[in-house]
């Protein structure tokens, strides 16, 4: 998210009738409420589009805590009057007062610094904002919904974020699960950045996954990031993929890097060949049965691979004919 972003609404959320329909229902019960929500929740589960679906009208405006010093984090906030600090060349409303009748969004608000956290109280507790540089309060009716990423009970407990500001914040609780606990999201979403990014990039021949992608999409945890981390996967393998359906190959990071394929491949065949190897007690003819193949071909490739093909593995030299 930008630092300060006044985007449209999301029309549509992915989940909305799967692994996310328990916070649905929790956002149609407040959402007509005049209550501060904190929505909770791993980096990249979408709590901006939470935000978004809370919302009941009037501007929405968000900003994201961690993406600004102090300064500028109260600046952009309460606003300040002309010549109140350099650069302040001319009176500037806050994002409170912007917001007024709608929708302000906090997002990281557990990176708030702790010299701010009084003051934002104080807006919350007087519902008015007094500009930098100004002596009197501008009344103001914003409806404030945050979001964090971390355990600010933790940060309560040494005491890096007000105890009394939690409670202002968080009168209603909604927590984003993760999208390793909510897997029948997985494959939508995925076709959701399909459909996307094959228009951004150009690549409408893309028809969609093997089976064996889905498969792999589904397994993974997608803890570094969830759904942002799965956007990017995506993006990536429309990229990679010069043909009409994404194979794990393309999914894979890194796995399309030049001659990886060959190294995969070649260690596959030298595990097997071995194996046969094995399984015939170091007789060459005998492991070429096994394998379907030619003594002399079968030969060849021992020595490439280094297996050693001269010797039985009793210690005896191979007299197959």
């Amino acid at each position: 998210m930008n630092p300060v972003s006044r985007a449209p609404i999301a029309p549509t959320v992915i989940g909305r009738q799967g692994g996310l329909r328990p916070v649905f229902a929790q956002i149609e019960r407040l959402r007509p409420l005049p209550v501060s929500v904190l929505i909770t929740g791993e980096s990249g589960t979408g709590k901006e589009l939470v935000a978004r679906a809370l919302h009941r009208g009037g501007p929405f405006v968000a900003i994201n805590c961690a993406a600004l010093p102090p300064s500028l984090i109260e600046a952009d906030l309460f606003g300040y009057r002309r010549g109140s600090f350099t650069g302040a060349g001319s009176d500037r409303a806050g994002l409170f007062e912007q917001a007024s009748g709608g929708t302000l969004f906090l997002d990281e608000i557990g990176e708030l610094p702790a010299e701010l956290q009084p003051k934002l109280l104080r807006v919350l507790q007087e519902k008015a904002v007094r500009r930098l540089g100004e002596a009197h309060e501008r009344p103001v009716e914003t409806r404030l919904v945050c979001a964090t990423h971390r355990d600010l009970h933790e940060a309560m407990r040494r005491e890096r974020f007000r105890v009394d500001l939690y409670f202002r914040l968080a009168e209603f609780e909604v927590a984003v699960p993760p999208l390793r606990q909510r897997r029948q999201d997985i494959l939508p979403l995925a076709h959701h950045f399909l459909e996307r990014f094959r228009r951004v990039y150009d690549k409408e021949g893309i028809a969609g996954f093997s089976p064996q992608a889905s498969a792999w999409l589904k397994r993974q945890d997608w803890a570094e990031n969830n759904v942002r981390q799965l956007g990017v996967a995506l993006k990536r393998a429309v990229v990679a993929c010069d043909g009409d359906t994404l194979e794990v190959l393309h999914l894979q990071p890194g796995a399309y890097r030049p001659g990886l394929y060959r190294h995969r491949r070649d260690a596959l065949e030298r595990q097997y060949l071995s194996q046969a190897l094995a399984a015939a007690h170091g007789n060459i003819a005998a492991a070429a049965r096994l394998l379907g193949i030619k003594r002399s071909t079968l030969f060849d490739r021992l020595v490439r691979y280094g297996l050693n093909p001269g010797r039985r593995r009793d210690g005896g030299q191979d007299g197959a004919k």
